[in-house]
């Protein structure tokens, strides 16, 4: 199931029980103005394919070292400046690292993981995979 509330604009995607489902919708119905945009169906196609994301091509192509610096540093609500600023490396050339214009060193991971709070062998992991 598909829901929406309007102010602040929040997307969820609901799975699970039915009844925890409507539970959980009654409460932020209480709270806010939603929008359901698809219901649950109880005679879902059960021929559905489920694939790994990182066996798609839209992984293959966005699952880029600079897009996850870029997810890194968004999950820590911080700006190029702010990251730029707390690891000692110019805004230009974190926008580089973002924009996969610049390679990041192994070196310039860790420096990166340290800034954002990361662990620094988890982080280079996830940028060069």
């Amino acid at each position: 199931m598909l829901a929406v509330v309007k102010e602040p604009h929040i997307e969820i995607s609901l799975g699970g029980m039915k009844s925890e489902i409507m539970a959980l919708l009654q409460f932020i119905s209480s709270r806010y103005d939603i929008e359901v945009l698809s219901q649950y169906e109880d005679d879902a196609d059960d021929d559905e394919e489920y694939v790994n994301i990182r066996d798609t091509e839209w992984w293959k192509i966005n699952n880029t070292p600079g897009h996850v610096l870029e997810g890194y540093r968004l999950k820590h609500d911080m700006t190029q400046e702010q990251l730029a600023e707390k690891c000692g490396i110019c805004s230009t050339v974190i926008s580089a690292y973002e924009n996969d214009r610049r390679k990041i060193s192994r070196r310039t991971a860790i420096r990166l993981a340290r800034a954002l709070g990361e662990d620094e062998n988890t982080f280079y992991e996830r940028l060069t995979k």
